[in-house]
């Protein structure tokens, strides 16, 4: 049973409905490899959330005899074995060619496939329940469980940010390798709550403030919801946006942006954004946004999970609990779900977004089919955006939308390592690597779904489940 999703009859549809438009949103994004490389990783290791034998962090581990899957180095093929040694991949040879430690944990990998872990790039580290508040780092820890071994949360809320990376930092190792953006830039009487500066010289001096608090990048909140709402919001002033992007660039920090409209996706393209947190909902996008991508080698990050879910909670209820084989989520609280009104008097035109999802998932089609990076999130803790289980979802819904299943995997793996400029760091079996794996028991190359079947999690080269 999942400690994160509990469950909560008591909840009215009226206390559902109330707290909804409270918790309806916060995104963020991706960015351009070639300005990246200075960015400050936070090395996170393992935790056990379920009742495991775990290794400890310095013991050196024997991954024998599987078949290797790292869809950035096409080589490793066929039986191998991989040693780890420190929380890293020392190396990585043919069965039965290297020389093992001494005392080493040999785990039997024959008839398993090994893989790096994977990574959700959109990560509100809440619990997917129409309630606020919730335990982040908690949220943070069980992602493991899950197979997930990097995240990022693009919207810290200030008030959370110092106590959020102070838990971390205070036993790193307990969590996953995880990024984290403090607060968004927005309007006044803009969507979501963040910084609202009226100048490009205030606009600047918060994103200095932000660079000295350590905060993984900016996010601009550049959207006037039309997808969302009848009466859309006030859309940021284009030269703020235009001054945040610049002075974080020259900081060496990452831009990123929640822009699903395409006109004002490619107002932010032009003046440099490196990542959209979010597909492109409003129409087919088009050669000129394509080309702006690839200029600024943008990622693109479609969290298919959350607008699906606008076409209903309840038969998104009953999709995440057909796909939960291993029964984890509360039953309970996946009832909550049947109850909830779609929408709010606020954000009154979801109708008009289920509508387009084909148009969601034909537009993240092309833009792996032209060559943009593309990169799992999934917008967690969004209501009923649940954490763990919908980034496998998110995997499974990107073959539905005609990626192929080596496609997924590289954008969960080693795509994000390129979007923060740490290719060869994480996301990858390669020697010198973080030693961030899961061990499956089936192939998900032969379909995608076996993403599900985890055999054991290593993070930073401890076994935690």
């Amino acid at each position: 049973m999942s400690s994160w999703l509990v469950a909560a009859p008591w909840l009215s549809a009226r206390t559902i409905h109330a707290y909804y438009f409270v918790l309806r949103y916060g995104e963020r994004g991706l960015m351009r490899v070639a300005m990246i490389r200075v960015l400050l990783l936070m090395t996170a290791a393992a935790v056990a959330v379920v009742a495991v034998n775990v290794a400890a962090a310095d013991e050196a581990i024997v991954i024998d005899g599987g078949t290797l899957i790292d869809v950035g180095r096409p080589e490793l093929t066929g039986p191998a074995t991989i040693i780890i040694e420190q929380g890293r991949i020392r190396a990585v040879g043919p069965a039965g060619e290297l020389e093992w430690p001494a005392g080493a944990r040999i785990i039997d990998a024959r008839g398993s496939y090994v893989m790096p872990g994977i990574a959700d790039m959109h990560n509100h580290l809440r619990d997917g329940l129409f309630r606020q508040g919730g335990d982040q780092a908690g949220v943070l820890r069980n992602l493991l469980s899950w197979g997930i071994t990097t995240t990022f949360n693009p919207g810290v809320p200030v008030e959370e940010y110092a106590a959020l990376r102070s838990a971390i930092a205070a036993d790193p190792a307990a969590y996953p390798q995880t990024f984290l953006i403090r607060g968004v830039f927005t309007t006044k009487g803009g969507w979501g709550n963040g910084f609202t500066p009226e100048t490009p010289a205030e606009a600047r001096a918060i994103v200095l403030q932000l660079k000295a608090a350590g905060s993984d990048g900016v996010k601009l909140m550049y959207d006037d919801m039309r997808w969302a709402t009848t009466r859309p919001f006030p859309v940021m002033d284009r030269a703020v946006a235009a001054a945040i992007i610049d002075e974080a660039h020259k900081q060496g920090m990452l831009a990123f942006a929640h822009a699903p409209i395409q006109e004002l996706a490619k107002q932010v393209l032009e003046d440099g954004i490196d990542c959209l947190l979010h597909g492109i909902i409003s129409e087919p996008i088009d050669a000129e946004f394509i080309e702006l991508m690839k200029r600024n080698n943008a990622c693109y990050i479609s969290t298919l999970t959350m607008f699906q879910t606008n076409a209903g909670y309840a038969e998104w209820a009953d999709r995440l609990k057909a796909f939960d084989f291993e029964k984890r989520l509360d039953s309970n609280a996946l009832a909550i779900f049947h109850k909830a009104p779609n929408g709010t008097a606020r954000l009154d035109n979801t109708d008009w977004t289920v509508e387009r999802l084909p148009v969601l998932r034909l537009n993240l089609f092309t833009a792996n089919s032209a060559g943009i990076p593309v990169v799992i999130g999934t917008d967690t803790g969004i209501p009923g955006v649940l954490p763990g289980i919908a980034a496998q979802l998110e995997m499974v819904m990107h073959v539905e939308a005609g990626l192929t299943p080596e496609d997924v995997l590289k954008a969960a793996t080693s795509n994000p390592a390129l979007m923060f400029g740490r290719a060869g760091q994480f996301g990858t079996l390669a020697p010198g690597a973080q030693a961030d794996l899961l061990i499956l028991n089936a192939d998900p190359r032969r379909n995608i779904e076996n993403i599900r079947r985890i055999r054991h999690v290593i993070r930073a080269g401890r076994v935690v489940r």
